[in-house]
């Protein structure tokens, strides 16, 4: 299936990330008019110039879904504002972001729900940064954008650059299509999940890259208020997956990871095969500094609090069984809740 989209447009200034909701405030929820231009022209007051085109709307059309339009199957932007028979409406989305807006009581998280769901092209730099091993700027975060890139499966995507001379973000799309559409707006649109997808722009085949670096700092603005970022070494900048997953919910963090992401579980696998010995017995504090620097980098815990927490509520919760324990030697460092008998232990998953 073919999918046109248009320009990725937001709000108009990185510190203006109210802006959507305070435009959503202003409509009703069902708006019987035409088109978007027609909405922005006859609800929100938007002017005309000479030639009849609306001034200054940009940030309204990224408000909008999908829709078809001269056989063409075109997503606008985030779906805030949807296609019916009689015009448009408000999502269910729209109307709990300006209520939660109103109430001052987490719009920002709904906003940041909303663009992960629905925004290819946020999808698209998101799953970039979630499945490599970040984003990468020359200096700092957001900063010289055009040369900031994500490398996923040792291919490095300049996902701001709009040129040709290196891959950027609209190769990663053609990579990653099925997963940068994402099961939220497959389900909408009643897409099977094995069905071929490929973008295309509204005027050529490929999709609009221009002003992509202005555009996409607005979104990443919002993700860094909320904290999802921190700088692990000097200019890559990671992902705190439990604080997005607390703000936005574990189903659309999970709708971000590739194929082969390695879970915690995985990678512990990893380590107690690193680091045990033929038995299955491991230094829990040597294994468990180094999940912890894999799996939640961003966490200010103190280790050996956070060791014990992960590994006592891994057996709580089920996903393994303590098999045993053994006192080790003093390179093995302090045993798990601080038991020098347990400075060894061995699991069953």
């Amino acid at each position: 299936m073919i999918i046109h989209i248009t320009k990725d447009r937001f709000w108009m200034e990185r510190s203006s990330i109210e802006r959507w909701p305070e435009i959503l405030a202003k409509l009703p929820e069902r708006m019987n008019c035409s088109s978007k231009y027609a909405l922005a022209e006859e609800y929100l007051n938007y002017q005309t110039d000479e030639q009849g085109r609306i001034v200054r709307a940009d940030e309204v059309y990224g408000l909008f879904g999908a829709e078809w339009k001269n056989g063409k199957l075109i997503i606008s932007g985030c779906n805030f504002i949807k296609k019916n028979s009689e015009g448009y409406c408000l999502s269910r989305e729209a109307v709990d972001m300006v209520r939660a807006y109103q109430e001052d009581n987490g719009w920002e998280k709904i906003l940041a729900r909303q663009l992960l769901k629905y925004s290819v092209r946020v999808r698209g730099l998101m799953i970039g940064i979630l499945n490599g091993e970040g984003i990468f700027f020359k200096k700092k975060f957001l900063a010289d954008s055009r040369k900031a890139y994500v490398e996923v499966d040792n291919v490095k995507y300049y996902i701001f650059n709009p040129g040709k001379e290196a891959k950027n973000l609209n190769d990663f799309m053609q990579t990653f299509s099925r997963e940068c559409l994402g099961g939220y707006w497959k389900k909408e649109l009643e897409i099977d999940d094995n069905e071929n997808v490929e973008f295309e722009g509204m005027f050529n085949k490929a999709p609009s890259t221009s002003h992509i670096g202005t555009f996409l700092k607005m979104p990443l603005t919002l993700f860094e208020f909320l904290g999802w970022f921190a700088e692990r070494e000097p200019g890559r900048f990671v992902l705190d997956t439990e604080k997005m997953a607390e703000h936005v919910g574990a189903d659309v963090v999970e709708s971000l990871k590739l194929d082969g992401f390695k879970s915690d579980l995985d990678i512990l696998r990893l380590l107690i095969k690193e680091h045990g010995d033929s038995r299955g017995y491991f230094p829990v504090a040597i294994v468990g500094e180094l999940l912890k620097e894999r799996v939640d980098p961003l966490s200010e815990e103190n280790l050996d609090r956070w060791i014990d927490r992960y590994f006592m509520k891994g057996i709580t919760e089920g996903k393994f069984k303590l098999a045993g324990t053994e006192q080790g030697q003093p390179r093995h460092g302090r045993g798990l809740l601080g038991d020098k008998e347990k400075q060894l232990i061995k699991l069953v998953f």
